[in-house]
Formats: structure tokens, sequence, C-alpha cells
């Protein structure tokens, strides 16, 4: 019988962690889940399998200064259009929970130049990861919001001072789903809109000051309506479930840990998979025109391919250990 596969390191980050459970699949079984969705393409199916167990693998290495050694082989796919090369890379990354962005070459241009730069790959891939977070710990206290949102509505629905025989009455309805037409009075938080003009100019300038104003602005906004402030509105018990399920979920949500769960998440299990990269390929000599984008291309994305730390305005992101297909 083969030996159980060892725990994860004590210190092992907990994204890292959380893609075990598919990672702990062979090459050969990760391979047959991809049959399910894919028509052959076996080789580059099994090259992203490899990628997926040695990730798995490296979550196992106790030693935290080995581990940090230990860098993924980036992997080349040579195909046609539609053949499933972007496919194998989705799947993947969502069997297990991984930050994943598809970004194509072309759409890119050097530094100095009108355009996106290519730091906004892992820029985006964050924002992929912050929302992965967000839902993995909405599901986590599913159930807690779930019985916090049921009071509420039996709240709404019999007032706080009726006795339990009324409330388990109602509750029974409620379950049933013979209440859902009724209507009830649900508080929702005032969002007033960031009085913010856009400031129109590169890409990446124009989300920092963007992000800037956009802060001065909530702040200049909770000062002058204050931050409890809310307007009751009259909602069948239907639309008041949702409302209230987002705001009960807000609650078990700290945002601080919630960026820094992405961040570890991006540096340690995102997938990045850029296309069309032989497009930004031809040599200057067999160019034609003022194209300044190819060669300059090749020059930013080598960094961060081969590993450096991108600033965002969530944080720094090292991408030693982010996998680019």
């Amino acid at each position: 019988a083969a030996a159980a596969p060892p725990p994860p390191a004590a210190d092992t980050p907990p994204a890292a962690a959380a893609a075990t459970a598919a990672g702990s699949m062979t090459p050969r079984e990760i391979v047959a889940a991809l049959d399910d969705h894919i028509v052959a393409q076996g080789a580059a199916k099994r090259a992203m399998a490899v990628a997926l167990r040695s990730r798995w693998r490296r979550a196992r290495v106790e030693s935290a200064e080995l581990r940090g050694e230990i860098l993924p082989k980036n992997i080349l796919m040579v195909g046609p259009t539609g053949c499933g090369k972007t496919e194998i890379a989705r799947r993947l990354a969502k069997m297990v929970d991984a930050p994943f962005v598809k970004v194509e070459a072309t759409k890119f241009t050097e530094v100095g130049f009108h355009g996106r730069d290519v730091d906004q790959i892992i820029r985006d891939l964050l924002e992929n990861a912050v929302g992965l977070v967000r839902a993995r710990v909405r599901r986590g206290v599913r159930e807690e919001v779930r019985v916090a949102v049921e009071e509420r509505i039996l709240d709404d629905l019999t007032g706080c001072s009726e006795n339990d025989r009324t409330r388990d009455s109602f509750r029974a309805l409620l379950r049933n789903g013979e209440l859902e037409e009724r209507e009830i009075e649900v508080e929702e938080p005032t969002r007033s809109r960031p009085n913010v003009v856009p400031i129109v100019a590169t890409e990446n300038d124009s989300e920092r000051f963007n992000e800037i104003l956009s802060k001065m602005s909530k702040a200049l906004s909770v000062h002058k309506t204050g931050a409890g402030s809310a307007s009751r509105r009259k909602l069948t018990v239907r639309e008041a479930r949702t409302v209230l399920e987002d705001a009960e979920a807000e609650k078990h949500m700290n945002e601080d840990e919630i960026v820094a769960m992405a961040i570890e998440a991006t540096e340690q299990s995102g997938i990045v998979f850029i296309d069309e990269i032989d497009k930004i390929c031809t040599p200057s000599s067999q160019r034609h025109g003022a194209d300044a984008s190819s060669e300059g291309v090749q020059r930013d994305l080598l960094p961060i391919i081969e590993g450096s730390t991108v600033s965002t305005k969530r944080g720094n992101v090292n991408t030693d250990h982010i996998l680019f297909v």
C-alpha cells in the first residue's frame, strides 16, 4: 500500500495549504480530471499537472529557507487558436481555487509609452485573489450568516418582545417559504458616491491619483454623514434576505486580513496566462514602422517572470513563485 502523504509544514502559508486538496492528486489523476472538460492536448495537461503537483510538494518542505529556493518551471504552450491552451490553465486554477488571470501580450507597451505596462498583470492577479479570498471567507461563515439573517427577519416580522412560541411559528413559515412576499423594513448603509473627477493620464498614474482622491473623498464623506448613517427601505423578505446577507457577511470580514491573505495567495499559488507571446517576439530587423512595444515589452516582462517585487495599491507582491504560462 502507498504511504500516506506527509502533512504540510507547520509554517506553510494558508494559501499553499488550501491548494492541497486538489494538489494532493497525482499528475495522472489531474490529467483525468482535465479530460472531462478538454479534448486531447495530453502533453499540455501533463505539464500543467506536474507543475501543480510540484507546488503541492513544495508546500510540504519543512524548511522555510529551502522552500523559498524551490521555484516553479514556467510553461510554454504552442498551438493554434482554440485548441485548449487557455482552458487548461483556467480549469487547473479553478480546481485549486488559485488566483488566475489571462492577458494578451500585445495589449502592453514598454515603460514610457502610452498604454498598459506589464506590472498591471500582477495588479489584476491580486484583485482576482482578493475576490477569491472574500468568497472563501463568506463560504466559511455561511451558516452563521444564515442564522443571523433569519433572526433579523423574525425581529422585523414579530418584534423583539414576542414569546418563543410565536417566533417559532413564524420561523416555520419562513423556512417553508410562505413569507417571501411579506414586506419588512430593512436598514441599508448609505453609500455616498465619491465626488471625484477622474484624472486622465497614463493608466498607471491615473490609477494612483484616483485611488488617493477616492480615499480622501471617502474620509470627507464619513466626516460629513457619520460612519453609521443608514437608510430604511421597505423590501419583500426575498429581497431583504440578500441585503441582510451582504451586511452580515461584511461583519465577518477584516479588510486588512483579506488583503494579506490575497497577497500571500497571489505569491504562492497565482497563475498568469500570457497569450499571443509570439506577437512580441518579432526582431527589430523584421519589424516595420514605429512599433515601440515588442522588444520593450520583452525587457519589461523578463524581471516579472524571473522573479521581482511589484508595487500595488494594496501592497508589494513578490513574483518568484507565480506560475507563468
